[in-house]
């Protein structure tokens, strides 16, 4: 019986087969690669985000940035970050709200001043982030860093785009990418973004770390009477919100509604501290008209009415106290109805001189 095998051409079909496999299989090689790097990345960032809600839902702040070197500079980002390079064997970075390392100001604070633009003019935009981490990827390029167009007064904004975006280079020296590796060249050059990003607002944070901080009060709810005869003396307490660490721990203002004629203050009361604004003028001055720097002088632990000797004229006077905290949130018109101000609460006496 003969023999069978393969014809020359049979052979010849089955190599350009096999060429043609292993050329495809070739091209897919680079792209496999790439992949597998950025999930390595993503993985590192999403890490480096997780140790920080960790360290945040402990201590109730955020951990400082030093210079991303395990030594004697503090530095709790390294001292809790495991891995702080990338799958390119880069350093990836940190952006916050330096205010949020504060001690108690994670649960205090209700905004922030940092944001992320998603377009150009930042006219798409993400408010109230509490920290950022990124990485360059692959292109050991990185772009991510601080943008002023369109960045709302009083903010931070770094822009973070859609991957792909043509002519992205934020990141070029230390005050637009104040975070990064300073030890590591940057690399300037516009490109399509293609940095691996993951931030958390304040909210998502605050929620995390099971935020229950105390809102910022005023305690009393009456003042006592006082009489021309006698001395007098109140003291209005607060309590809550972000208290100031130096220097007394809430600002304070004080509307007198119906003042003498005669006198600044009814019946001589010396307002401590003597922020005093008097709405019932022809030209009304409130607390509410005041910028925060008004208000700066005005720093005590506690609002103290008083008067050394007797009173010098009876009646009742509304006394209108007003008090704010270091947490800069700035969404409560009734203090202040500017912007990026404080938290402020305000509360109404009345008090009652007896001839």
């Amino acid at each position: 019986m003969g023999k069978k095998g393969f014809t020359i051409i049979e052979v010849a079909v089955v190599m350009v087969i096999i060429g043609l496999l292993v050329g495809f299989g070739a091209t897919l090689v680079g792209p496999l690669t790439e992949r597998s790097k950025r999930m390595a990345t993503t993985e590192i960032i999403t890490g480096a985000v997780e140790s920080i809600v960790g360290f945040a839902s402990a201590e109730k702040r955020l951990p400082q940035w030093g210079d991303n070197a395990a030594d004697g500079t503090l530095d709790e980002f390294c001292e809790i970050v495991t891995k702080r390079r990338d799958s390119a064997t880069k350093p990836i970075y940190y952006f916050l709200d330096s205010r949020l390392t504060a001690p108690g100001s994670l649960c205090g604070r209700k905004t922030t001043a940092l944001t992320v633009c998603r377009d150009s003019a930042c006219t798409d935009r993400i408010s109230n982030i509490a920290f950022a981490v990124v990485s360059g990827a692959m292109d050991y390029n990185p772009q991510t860093g601080i943008v002023t167009s369109g960045c709302p007064a009083g903010q931070t904004c770094i822009g973070v785009y859609e991957p792909g975006t043509a002519g992205i280079d934020n990141c070029t020296n230390g005050t637009d990418c104040p975070n990064y590796d300073g030890a590591v060249d940057r690399i300037n050059r516009a490109e399509a973004y293609d940095d691996i990003v993951d931030y958390v607002t304040l909210g998502e944070l605050r929620t995390k770390a099971g935020c229950q901080g105390a809102p910022l009060k005023i305690l009393n709810n009456e003042l006592p009477s006082a009489s021309m005869s006698s001395t007098y003396s109140a003291t209005i307490y607060a309590e809550g919100g972000v208290p100031f660490s130096t220097g007394g721990k809430y600002k304070w203002c004080v509307e007198i509604g119906n003042r003498s004629s005669s006198a600044g203050i009814p019946g001589g009361l010396v307002i401590t501290p003597g922020f005093v604004r008097y709405p019932d003028d022809a030209s009304p001055t409130r607390c509410s008209d005041q910028a925060e720097i008004a208000w700066s002088s005005y720093q005590a632990d506690d609002l103290i009415i008083s008067r050394g000797s007797g009173l010098t004229e009876p009646g009742s006077f509304l006394i209108t106290v007003s008090a704010r905290d270091d947490s800069r949130n700035g969404n409560d018109p009734s203090c202040n109805n500017a912007g990026n101000e404080d938290n402020c609460v305000r509360k109404s006496f009345v008090l009652t001189v007896n001839p």
